[in-house]
């Protein structure tokens, strides 16, 4: 991925004050600032009307089921404003691009064969969260009628707040991959032949590390509620599908599968996320391994010297993707997510009552009430 992947993302992006305007920004102007206070302001507006419109629904469950969804809309609204908060750290935006151009030369002739397919990697998940999310809504229109806007209208915007921004951060974290494993095909390339390239790349991991430390503070506690966030929709839409029948035998398969389309507009790119930050890892302990090989076939004592020099580099040099310094981010990650919802989903159905209030008479009463 590279640089002009970004660009999309931060010029769709900065119209809602969600990411820097351009990679060469180098101060937060007047009218940005004025615009992301309105965004936060607008966000926290918008959710609290929701909620207001949602306190009907929220009475007809139980205890542990009201805790985790004000949960889930408490952290969704902060990682909202959280995003649009993060736009405004225009020095650790500067390092972090700068760190990404003083090893863009690793992959400057990888960058032109792939310029072709730019695009698509931004419109296909675009268009892939609006096709979900207009299905979505007119199905439970036909359920819930204008209702459905009143208390979940703002939200489909805040999830795709949450879509657009992991993509965002998706895009960053391949680019690291990427000049990682251009670093890699650089070591088996030079190996044996230009050993006096060993200075350079140590150069390179040292400022891939220095990327990566960078990343991770900029974009450490947005992660941190992203993770969390993830876990609590799952979680949520998990327990609705207990729920399904309460809309009629007739669609429980229908009512099912809009639950799980939109659990998976949150899940799948937490998922594609978290193994972006594994395949950086993996890049990395294939170049170590390479290392490590190629030092036990050398016989000359000076240039094995050199790669041992370039393998301390190396191993002082690991780049860890966390959140906040609380999660370190990767495969590991996604089990412990299974095993939170796993244990909360086992607290909320012990806790659930033998006989469920209606939802869909709540919802009519509420309608017929306003007539």
């Amino acid at each position: 991925m590279c640089f002009k992947l970004l660009n999309t993302y931060l010029k769709v992006g900065k119209f809602f004050a969600l990411t820097p305007p351009s990679i060469e920004t180098d101060k937060n102007t007047t009218f940005r600032k004025i615009l992301q206070v309105f965004m936060i302001l607008l966000i926290i507006t918008c959710v609290t009307i929701s909620m207001y419109f949602r306190n009907t629904l929220y009475l007809q469950y139980n205890l542990a089921k009201i805790t985790v969804c004000l949960l889930t809309d408490f952290v969704l609204c902060l990682f909202c404003c959280r995003t649009v908060f993060e736009t405004s750290k225009v020095s650790q935006w500067i390092e972090l691009i700068n760190c990404l151009k003083q090893t863009s030369c690793l992959i400057e002739e990888t960058d032109n064969k792939k310029e072709e397919r730019i695009q698509w990697k931004f419109i296909v998940p675009q268009v892939a969260f609006w096709i979900i999310s207009i299905f979505t809504t007119i199905y439970w229109f036909t359920f819930m009628g204008v209702l459905i806007f009143e208390q979940y209208g703002f939200e489909v915007l805040q999830n795709y707040i949450q879509w657009f921004y992991t993509f965002y951060v998706h895009t960053i974290i391949g680019m690291i991959q990427q000049r990682y494993e251009a670093l890699k095909h650089h070591f088996e390339n030079s190996f044996g032949t230009d050993n006096k390239n060993l200075n350079q790349m140590g150069y390179y991991a040292c400022t891939l590390k220095e990327t990566v430390n960078r990343f991770n503070s900029l974009y450490g506690w947005s992660l941190l509620l992203l993770i969390t966030l993830t876990t609590l929709q799952f979680l949520n839409y998990l327990e609705y599908n207990l729920q399904s029948q309460e809309f009629g035998t007739k669609n429980v398969t229908q009512t099912r599968i809009t639950h799980v389309l939109t659990m998976l507009l949150s899940f799948i790119p937490t998922v594609m996320l978290l193994l972006k930050c594994d395949n950086v890892m993996d890049e990395f302990e294939n170049i170590v391994f390479l290392e490590s090989k190629s030092s036990t076939q050398l016989l000359d004592p000076r240039i094995r010297e050199e790669v041992d020099r370039f393998g301390h580099i190396l191993a002082t040099n690991l780049p860890q993707f966390s959140a906040a310094r609380f999660i370190v981010l990767g495969r590991t990650t996604l089990l412990g997510i299974f095993g939170t919802v796993a244990s909360f989903f086992i607290v909320i159905t012990t806790f659930e009552p033998k006989t469920r209030s209606n939802i869909l008479e709540a919802t009519a009463n509420v309608s017929l009430s306003r007539m």
